[in-house]
């Protein structure tokens, strides 16, 4: 799909320097919190989860559910505010150029324009802005701490195994579809992090990898459509085996 790869390029972007800041030095142990301002692996995590919000948005314009999309799109603008004033006091012009992309999005939205155009549009955002974002608002070091990567990673994958237990509770009422799109989009976002630090997770690169990747095929065979059923146990088995991967490298929980 076309947002997975920018995903993936901003994944990495966000996590550039792991590999080398752990070449010669002891692995970091421990939440990302014990050597970072928890403020700014707060703005990482809510920089992550507007990406979420962007990938549902656009996968859901791709086939065709336009007021969903917007919703998503909505939710997202939710997600920047929570790091605007950061993003703001680095470079005033990305954040309002950020900001000023929503309402564009919007029009596009209610026009109806070609899947291609709303989705490069969102896809701006979720790559080289959002990176920039980041950039302004979390430090080098932090960025570069692998901690930082696999505390995202699972932090992630645990919002989206309960939206999509709730997704699970009255299958295909409104509520239930929004909650299995957020843990889509969720998921997806995990997946392209932990790919992001992959180098840094050693001997249990596979073990966490498989494990996220697992969930994404058992949970959304269909991308972003709610299939008949849903696969809630083997989705909760997938992301046991990643936390006990990520556990076993990082002491991360």
């Amino acid at each position: 799909m076309r947002f997975a790869a920018a995903g993936l390029a901003a994944a990495l972007a966000l996590l550039a320097g792991c590999g080398s800041s752990t070449k010669h030095a002891p692995l970091p142990q421990g939440p990302p919190t014990l050597r970072h301002p928890a403020v700014e692996v707060d703005s990482a995590r809510a920089a992550e989860e507007m990406r979420a919000q962007l990938v549902t948005a656009s996968s859901l314009y791709g086939v065709g559910q336009l007021a969903e999309s917007q919703a998503h799109m909505d939710a997202a603008a939710a997600d920047y505010a929570k790091i605007t004033e950061r993003v703001r006091r680095g470079d005033a012009l990305l954040d309002h150029e950020i900001l000023a992309a929503f309402p564009v999005i919007a029009g596009q939205i209610a026009r109806k324009e070609s899947a291609p155009a709303v989705e490069n549009r969102m896809g701006l955002i979720q790559g080289q802005l959002l990176t920039a974002a980041i950039t302004n608002s979390v430090s080098l070091s932090t960025r570069t701490d692998p901690t930082l990567g696999a505390q995202v990673t699972l932090d992630l994958a645990g919002e989206g195994q309960r939206a999509y237990v709730a997704a699970s509770r009255n299958l295909g009422s409104p509520e239930s579809r929004r909650a299995f799109q957020d843990s889509f989009g969720l998921f997806t976002r995990a997946l392209a992090v932990g790919r992001g630090i992959g180098l840094t997770l050693g001997p249990q690169r596979l073990p966490a990898l498989n494990a996220l990747g697992a969930a994404h095929n058992d949970g959304f065979p269909l991308g972003v459509v709610q299939p008949k059923s849903l696969q809630v146990a083997k989705l909760n088995a997938d992301v046991t085996r990643l936390k006990a991967a990520i556990a076993k490298r990082f002491r991360v929980g």
